[in-house]
């Protein structure tokens, strides 16, 4: 089995279903060298994973997946950080503030589904979230414990996609403050799955979405996701060549069943050595501009 590397995943500490040390044992049987661990809003559980890691042969990176909101032009993005330093100070300060936006979204979610008829309580939600940073899959897990709806996919289509009765546009920062933090923790900042990002679609489409993201300092887009097609792909390859960037990837692993794909594993079949060198040495590149 050849080297194999996912940039892209999530544990119990933001909405996946294993712990960071599961995270990892799963990542090691599925054959994988080099893992970042990309919770939303929340970098708690990287030492764990690393402790384990290290037991286990698997090199863990220090990772986040930040989300963007911004309403002139009104833009909805998730800004992935590679390789920074869990520990920074003014990171720690800018994720308290995430973790209370994402609280109060959960909060007027709820307030949404009780005036349209469905009975669910905040509470259920936070314990659905725990200690990590709450999102819709907590919420759309509590449905289905309280019986309204049969698996959290039913959640969504019902309730909480974009168009459905208990929307509410994801809280966050603005880019350039996403961008910002990620280079000043030591990292990177990659674009995760850019067709999804609303905004996109905009005048001058993923060019010039990627343009304007390229000018506030983006490093890297995620090329290869378990969403993106072939023409997407190619697409992306062409910005990554403008705009001077590296490409990124990863399975968005959540997990173990269905609609996840499995750790290093995504469309694309490039999570290899070449990739990770690639990432690898644009984390130097950005640590050294950093420090000079």
């Amino acid at each position: 089995m050849g080297f194999r590397c996912d940039f892209h995943t999530h544990s119990t500490i933001s909405d996946g279903m294993l712990s960071p040390d599961e995270l990892i044992e799963r990542a090691h049987a599925k054959g994988v060298n080099c893992l970042a661990l990309t919770d939303h809003d929340e970098v708690q559980g990287v030492a764990a994973a690393r402790i384990r890691g290290a037991e286990l042969g698997v090199e863990v990176w220090a990772g986040i997946e930040i989300s963007v909101s911004e309403e002139n032009p009104k833009w909805r993005l998730h800004m992935l950080g590679l390789g920074i330093d869990p520990s920074n100070a003014a990171l720690q300060t800018f994720l308290q503030k995430q973790r209370e936006r994402r609280r109060n979204r959960g909060r007027e979610i709820v307030e949404k589904l009780n005036r349209i008829g469905v009975e669910l309580d905040y509470a259920a939600v936070e314990t659905e979230a725990g200690d990590g940073s709450l999102g819709r899959p907590h919420i759309a897990r509590a449905l289905v414990k309280a019986g309204v709806c049969g698996h959290p996919n039913e959640a969504f289509t019902r309730f909480l996609r974009s168009g459905k009765p208990a929307f509410v546009a994801s809280p966050g920062a603005s880019a350039a403050e996403a961008i910002e933090t990620i280079h000043g923790a030591g990292g990177i900042a990659s674009l995760a799955h850019p067709p999804r990002s609303t905004g996109a679609e905009g005048p001058g489409g993923l060019n010039a979405f990627v343009s304007r993201l390229a000018h506030l300092g983006l490093d890297a887009l995620e090329v290869y996701h378990p969403s993106h097609k072939a023409a997407q792909m190619r697409r992306m390859r062409r910005l990554v060549r403008d705009f001077d960037l590296v490409p990124t990837g990863g399975s968005d692993f959540h997990e173990a069943r269905p609609p996840f794909t499995e750790l290093g594993r995504t469309t694309g079949g490039a999570l290899n050595q070449e990739l990770c060198d690639q990432v690898r040495e644009r984390i130097a590149r950005q640590q050294a501009a950093a420090s000079s």
